[in-house]
């Protein structure tokens, strides 16, 4: 019987994968590719700002922030917003609904605690507080939540008119609950 041939290995396999993978056809699509890439790049300045601003811009926040925590991370770029936030999110329970002041009164400027315009954007507040409600005093009469509102948070000192007992000693920024345990269990 005649002895079954076997294949004849490639000389050098990685050299000829190479051959198939990078023919001529494909480095003449990349550079094709390339091309048309730079051209979009160099003619939008959409793509400019993208690339010299927040490309470069995070990766200096990365390269500077490299070992703080995510926490420290929000609050050196986002400053008192998400101290205040996080101080909301620690001091509610998860089912709490918070009654926020005016959106006009949010965006107020006071002392030397300094909060952004986004804290006026409910889908903003959100994010960093769920999974609690938010509700801003604008909603009061459109929103079915308005009833069951739990806490009230205080900005720029607005927000104590919404609490159903008196406070003596305000501060300028807090998150109170709405009613006083004298108030719902009397004694």
């Amino acid at each position: 019987q005649a002895a079954k041939k076997q294949p004849i290995p490639p000389k050098n396999p990685m050299a000829q994968w190479f051959k198939r993978m990078l023919g001529i056809k494909s480095i003449a699509l990349a550079l094709l590719l390339w091309l048309i890439s730079y051209a979009i790049v160099t003619k939008n300045s959409g793509y400019q700002w993208t690339i010299t601003n927040y490309l470069k811009g995070n990766w200096e926040v990365i390269r500077k922030y490299r070992n703080a925590t995510t926490e420290e991370v929000l609050e050196s770029k986002l400053g008192f917003n998400y101290r205040y936030l996080n101080y909301i999110k620690q001091h509610t329970p998860d089912t709490a609904i918070i009654l926020f002041p005016y959106q006009a009164q949010v965006k107020d400027k006071g002392g030397e605690m300094q909060l952004g315009g986004e804290i006026a954007s409910k889908m903003w507040v959100t994010h960093f507080v769920y999974p609690r409600r938010i509700l801003y005093k604008d909603e009061a009469e459109t929103n079915p939540l308005y009833p069951s509102v739990t806490h009230v948070a205080i900005i720029a000192a607005h927000g104590y008119d919404d609490l159903d007992y008196p406070v003596y000693q305000r501060t300028y920024f807090d998150v109170l609950p709405k009613y006083n345990e004298q108030t719902i269990n009397p004694k």
